[in-house]
């Protein structure tokens, strides 16, 4: 089976830091693996609402537009990237959205996602400005956690230091992790 890459890039900036970091490490994939890059901001979510326990008929979630788009998106993927800035110790609030997501589309009929994402890989890359690396944490176990639940093997998590913009490829350790991180990738 091929190697398709999803990176979903969560941040509110265009091209900061970790998306920055993101690309860098993507450009030492094989070229043989396909990569997709989507902007959440470019595809926003509505608000979710949980409605599993509203009637007593089975809940299905809409699927539409932007919705149905990352669905298709994310079930097309072999490795799904969470390119993430560390936001109050946790997920920028569109990567919360888009995970908070998933729930609906476990429960949508005829696309089987809990089956389909086993055995997908989640990653992580993520950068932060604070010198204790200890803060990323909450961002870090959100993600393995979620893995752990779909079945997915979890790729790692690779975190980046940078303040303003730019700042994450003057910083050596960021990029030397960067240019290792999808290194047993084939």
């Amino acid at each position: 089976m091929s190697r398709r890459f999803l990176f979903v890039v969560s941040s509110a900036r265009r091209n900061g830091n970790t998306e920055q970091l993101a690309r860098r490490a993507a450009s030492g994939l094989p070229a043989r693996v396909e990569q997709e890059w989507l902007r959440l901001a470019d595809f926003p979510l509505p608000p979710f609402l949980d409605q599993r326990h509203a009637t007593a008929a089975p809940w299905e979630p809409e699927l539409e537009g932007n919705a149905r788009r990352l669905l298709r998106a994310t079930l097309e993927a072999s490795d799904i990237v969470m390119v993430a800035p560390v936001y109050w110790y946790s997920l920028p609030a569109a990567a919360k959205l888009y995970l908070d997501h998933w729930s609906g589309w476990l429960r949508a009929p005829g696309y089987d996602f809990k089956a389909k994402m086993a055995g997908k890989t989640l990653w992580g890359i993520s950068s932060f400005s604070d010198e204790d690396p200890a803060l990323a944490a909450p961002l870090q176990e959100t993600l393995r956690l979620t893995a752990g639940y779909m079945r997915m093997s979890w790729g790692g998590f690779l975190l980046g230091s940078g303040n303003r913009p730019g700042d994450v490829l003057q910083h050596a350790a960021s990029t030397t992790a960067a240019d290792s991180y999808f290194r047993g990738v084939g």
